[in-house]
């Protein structure tokens, strides 16, 4: 019986030890905790420091205030032949970023987004995947992501990262869910985009970027 004891103990304390071992493994575990070095990029679409005042002063500007307390303005969109909208927001912080319309009865394909479907009146199911995009760098170079497709809900305000703007994951793209407007009595989604950068960077895993920067809380938005 010792010698039995003995044997299923040695065992357990093996079995125990590559365990754990497999399980601390840092390589197996991506950190995301760098999210929190990442900085939303401000006047990337203009250098004039009173822009956001000048847009907020226009009759057909329209403005809100976000969770965070960062007030934004945007000019009425400018619609296309094909019935989609488009603007450019400027936050009086001066974070700014282009703005989608999108009829909810077409919705909404760009960057990893393929669809997006209204739920209720609050929340909306998006899909994302691949879709063979690719990106190109500072360089020039062009690079694609690979495969996967997820879906998620929204809700007004909700944020996420679509994708990495480089292999190393310091320059990522943000994309804001605002809610449905309607515009002449269409329903739009409207969602806009801007860049955030950090020289510390993140895994550019998908779809596990866009779960991981949901849940996450970018102060500047």
């Amino acid at each position: 019986m010792k010698t039995e004891y003995g044997i299923i103990l040695v065992v357990g304390i093996l079995v125990s030890a590559i365990l754990g071992m497999i399980v601390i493994q840092p390589e197996d575990i991506p950190s995301w905790r760098p999210l929190e070095s990442f900085t939303i990029n401000k006047m990337s679409f203009s250098d004039d420091s009173e822009i956001f005042s000048k847009i907020k002063n226009l009759q057909d500007s329209s403005c809100y205030t976000s969770p965070n307390e960062n007030q934004f303005c945007y000019k009425h969109p400018r619609i296309d032949d094909r019935g989609f909208g488009i603007s450019v927001i400027y936050g009086e912080n001066r974070v700014d970023g282009e703005m989608h319309f999108d009829p909810v009865s077409k919705g909404v394909d760009y960057f990893t987004i393929s669809d997006m479907k209204l739920l209720d009146k609050d929340s909306v199911l998006i899909i994302l995947e691949d879709k063979n995009y690719s990106y190109t760098d500072i360089n020039g170079s062009k690079h694609s992501i690979g495969e996967f497709e997820y879906s998620m809900i929204l809700e007004p305000f909700d944020s996420f990262i679509s994708h990495c703007h480089n292999d190393e994951g310091t320059i990522v793209m943000m994309v804001q869910y605002l809610g449905v407007t309607t515009i002449d009595d269409i329903d739009y989604f409207v969602t806009w985009h801007t860049t955030a950068h950090s020289e510390q960077g993140i895994p550019c895993k998908y779809p596990d970027i866009m779960q991981q920067s949901l849940v996450f809380d970018f102060g500047d938005l």
